[in-house]
């Protein structure tokens, strides 16, 4: 290294720290950050535990054709330091029976978006701020006592099927279900308590490490059973396990009579991941949030974690969100795709559209940096550059730093969302210039 390099990095250093420096908080405007940030949890927790009549969180969706509908979602973190918009501003939506990926680097608001779905944020400091969730669920029937409004059996005849009731000793009508009545939530809109009617059995999540979701003390029979008694109403120990040994068979365990009554740690990784999408199909959801599935598995694992995904969404006629770094995954499994950078949505369309024609520098970016065969370490492609603070986003477009298209007008306003097909969408300055 000549010495004016070595110059030239001693002067990058210094104006790095006098940055970082000028970057610190005083005593006092950390005790406003946090009385102001106290102030807004209060609030938005009061709102959680709210007692409110079933129609103000009901809604409608714009189209029919969606089962889940996400309109300017706004969840952010507060910490001592500052208001950390995880997700801001993000709109998509999900189709009935389609699989719709979400894409970006670590960090970008992926896992967050999804937690805010199953209102599973960490709170108080985790909190949905202000937008829409709407989701079309088919809920149980009540009648006007709130009890469900069962389904009897019949015969060839049409007559109601009679079975001994043990504890009245007497024969009762059999019941082979529950009617079922569509509705619509608005999610970002619900009390907390009212979650529990769609959170696992309307909306279900696989998480990305199984070992850590399974409790290590129940066996694995314990924790499925647990979830059908207490979501499918007029359960019983015996139906529950019934029940539990089917959804093993179903995402093809061998022996599933032998996993049922074995514990977490005594399963393989691609075992344990396959109960866990057993637990989330058991109640029959109309949608399954997959985060980064397939992240601790092996790669022959993955294959058939990703085919069992497949197969699972035709069977029950549901729709998927998956979440992962992985661009192979999402080219094989996704319908839509939707690239996340920061908090915000930079492009979205089908599959086709954002592999074929990327368009945002960024995704473009992403698509150069997954390795192929013919790639070697010398030629691999990274973005350069690091993701903005996410205390203090700029105001101009948040991918302008690292971008190596920039113009002028990247300087200015946040770029609005443009849209280049009837499906394909992105939020950059250079197709604007295009329309003008």
């Amino acid at each position: 290294m000549g010495v004016k390099d070595l110059l030239n990095r001693l002067k990058q250093n210094k104006e790095d720290k006098s940055e970082a420096k000028s970057h610190y908080l005083t005593g006092k405007e950390v005790r406003e950050i946090a009385k102001a940030n106290a102030k807004e949890m209060r609030r938005l927790e009061k709102e959680k535990r709210r007692k409110v009549p079933q129609e103000e969180f009901m809604s409608q969706m714009k189209d029919d054709n969606n089962i889940l509908e996400i309109e300017d979602l706004h969840s952010y973190f507060f910490t001592d330091q500052g208001v950390v918009k995880a997700v801001n501003g993000v709109t998509f939506s999900i189709p009935v029976n389609s699989t719709v990926g979400v894409v970006g680097e670590s960090g970008c608001g992926k896992s967050v978006t999804a937690m805010s779905v199953m209102r599973l944020l960490q709170g108080p400091t985790g909190q949905i701020v202000s937008g829409s969730i709407r989701f079309k669920a088919y809920d149980y029937k009540r009648d006007q006592d709130g009890k469900f409004v069962p389904i009897y059996e019949k015969d060839e005849n049409g007559e109601v099927v009679q079975e001994f009731d043990p504890k009245t000793k007497k024969n009762v009508p059999k019941i082979s279900g529950y009617e079922k009545v569509e509705a619509v939530y608005d999610i970002a809109k619900m009390p907390i308590h009212e979650m529990y009617r769609l959170r696992g059995r309307q909306i279900s999540m696989v998480f990305q490490e199984p070992m850590t979701s399974l409790n290590p003390v129940f066996t694995i029979g314990n924790q499925l059973d647990e979830v059908v008694l207490l979501h499918i109403p007029g359960s019983t120990k015996e139906s529950a396990k019934k029940r539990s040994i089917e959804m093993l068979n179903m995402v093809g365990i061998a022996m599933p009579e032998r996993v049922y009554a074995s514990y977490p740690h005594e399963l393989s990784g691609g075992m344990r991941q396959r109960v866990m999408i057993a637990m989330a199909l058991a109640c029959e959801p109309r949608l399954i949030i997959a985060d980064e599935p397939t992240t601790a598995l092996d790669v022959t694992i993955q294959a058939q974690v990703l085919d069992l995904f497949n197969d699972l969404k035709t069977k029950i006629n549901g729709s998927i969100l998956l979440i992962t770094h992985d661009l192979g995954v999402i080219a094989e499994m996704a319908d839509y795709v939707v690239v996340m950078y920061a908090g915000r949505i930079i492009e979205q369309g089908t599959a086709l559209e954002i592999f074929r024609n990327p368009l945002h520098p960024y995704t473009q970016g992403l698509q150069k940096s997954k390795p192929t065969m013919k790639s070697s370490s010398d030629t691999l492609y990274n973005i350069p550059g690091n993701v903005p603070n996410p205390i203090n986003m700029p105001n101009h477009c948040y991918f302008k730093e690292r971008c190596r298209s920039c113009i002028d007008k990247c300087s200015g306003e946040y770029p609005c969302m443009h849209q280049v097909s009837p499906t394909h969408f992105v939020a950059c300055h250079l197709y604007e210039s295009k329309e003008d």
